[in-house]
């Protein structure tokens, strides 16, 4: 887009939104108006720690747009995102932790998040979460995007559908607390 976008997470809820926090873990905010050095040097990052109230119920929902990494192999600064995640879930009430994590789903990063939740897009097999169209950086038949539970969610299920509305497909998580 030239540098006239920048880029940004967004939680829209008809639900409250009892506490929101938007939480840096990965250089400090600045407008950045020239991608033209994005691959050598990548952007600030953060998480969007938010507390809904649904029925007099309290959900976290952390939304994640990760750390860029060329091969989606991940390295320390993956590392310490996933690290930085896994310390700001909440056990007392349920969570989900969502978003695009720019990780392959057999990496350290993501195993770690494994290990403390539930992986939506292992447990329901899902074999891609980008759309085949080529945006020069990634196509199709990968895994970048996932949804993790914690063991208060009760997931009725996940969809994927095949759209080219974004360079990532739209994932639908139909659960109850």
């Amino acid at each position: 887009m030239g540098g006239k976008a920048e880029q940004g997470s967004l939680i829209i809820s008809k639900f409250k939104i009892k506490e929101h926090y938007n939480q840096f873990y990965y250089n400090d905010y600045k407008y950045e108006y020239d991608a033209t050095y994005f691959k050598e040097k990548d952007w600030c990052r953060s998480i969007q720690n938010t507390i809904l109230e649904i029925d007099g119920n309290e959900i976290q929902i952390i939304n994640v747009h990760g750390i860029w990494n060329k091969d989606k192999i991940g390295d320390e600064r993956t590392i310490n995102q996933s690290e930085f995640i896994l310390s700001k879930i909440r056990n007392d009430i349920p969570a989900i932790v969502v978003g695009d994590f720019n990780l392959l789903p057999n990496t350290d990063s993501i195993k770690m998040l494994n290990n403390k939740l539930t992986n939506l897009i292992d447990k329901y097999n899902i074999k891609s979460t980008r759309p085949n169209f080529d945006d020069g950086l990634d196509k199709g038949n990968m895994v970048c995007d996932y949804i993790f539970v914690n063991d208060k969610v009760i997931v009725k299920n996940l969809m994927v559908f095949e759209s080219n509305i974004s360079d990532y497909l739209p994932l639908l998580l139909d659960f109850d607390i």
